[in-house]
């Protein structure tokens, strides 16, 4: 996951997944069933030619015209191989230049992947391709990842912060309600069909903030931005009401199907569509009241059951017969 920090009165991705790169090199599924491998050409004296033009594999005859982000992203895009967040081709502040430890190099000023990673010690002929610095970073080396980071910025400018934190004390902290809200939305409003909860984000936009979910997620069906038919869409809504009606299920569908009653619980997107918050409740627990059918499957700042939108812990169930 990829978490996102406070910094004083701004919101900053620090550089703590920057040193991610993975030792293996993948594409993401073509399909249900197949995934491809391709080599990866770190430490592979052979596979010069996935970065070079020529058998000589000098610094002046790189693709991409020699722009070094665009070589590594032609990779590093987050199918072939792991994707990096933190920002590149871009001029760090006069402030942070002077942090800059001399040995992280910019490239005409801004930052490059080769600012952080050093890759051309591994490109020698004869070098293992197995090393505890995977991630070819520069400098001296380190016992945590986030201590690379703080070589260029502030540990005290960097806390952890959680977007489901949403309540201190019993009151709700409306700067966490901003992170996924344009505006802060009432509580203890009742719930009305298609209402607009003011989301910055369509869909998983928001989630995905943080959270880096294919839209395989969970089981490799294509769950995200899936449309519902509508035979699921009234067991759905009768499921969700069948703990407070105590009545069968078929005949509660008849009474949705009739009433065209859409899924309160189970919330689907703008457009209709399975979203992470239709599985899962975003809310901490005690923020919306119980009444409130958003409130089911709310945990406190820390979950322990993923935060399911289930009654008795399976949700597979709310949509699903089987």
């Amino acid at each position: 996951m990829t978490r996102r920090c406070r910094s004083g009165s701004s919101w900053e991705i620090p550089a703590f997944a920057a040193v991610l790169l993975a030792g293996s090199i993948w594409t993401g599924p073509t399909n249900a069933n197949q995934v491809e491998t391709v080599p990866n050409p770190h430490g592979d004296p052979t596979l010069c030619s996935a970065c070079h033009t020529s058998a000589t594999a000098a610094r002046g005859d790189l693709r991409f015209a020699g722009n070094t982000s665009q070589l590594c992203r032609s990779c590093h895009d987050g199918h072939l191989a792991a994707g990096e967040p933190h920002p590149v081709d871009m001029a760090p502040s006069a402030q942070m230049v002077h942090r800059i430890p001399s040995v992280f190099p910019l490239e005409n000023g801004t930052l490059s992947c080769l600012s952080c990673h050093e890759v051309t010690w591994h490109c020698k002929v004869g070098r293992p391709t197995a090393s505890a610095n995977r991630s070819f970073l520069r400098g001296d080396p380190v016992s945590h990842p986030l201590a690379f980071c703080f070589q260029c910025h502030k540990r005290q400018n960097y806390q952890p912060f959680n977007a489901h934190d949403q309540l201190e004390a019993g009151k709700i902290r409306t700067d966490t309600c901003a992170w996924c809200h344009i505006g802060i939305p009432d509580v203890k409003s009742r719930l009305a069909e298609g209402a607009s909860y003011a989301l910055r984000s369509e869909s998983f936009g928001v989630c995905n903030n943080c959270h880096l979910v294919n839209k395989g997620h969970p089981t490799g069906d294509p769950h995200m931005y899936a449309t519902p038919p509508t035979e699921m869409i009234w067991h759905m809504s009768a499921y969700e009401m069948q703990p407070q009606m105590r009545l069968p299920l078929k005949q509660l569908e008849q009474y949705v199907r009739a009433a065209k009653r859409k899924p309160r619980s189970i919330p689907l997107d703008e457009k209709g569509r399975i979203t992470c918050y239709s599985c899962h409740n975003p809310h901490e627990k005690g923020l919306l009241p119980n009444w409130n059918l958003r409130s089911v499957g709310a945990e406190p700042k820390q979950a322990t059951n993923h935060r399911l939108r289930a009654h008795g812990g399976i949700a597979c169930r709310a949509c699903h017969l089987k």
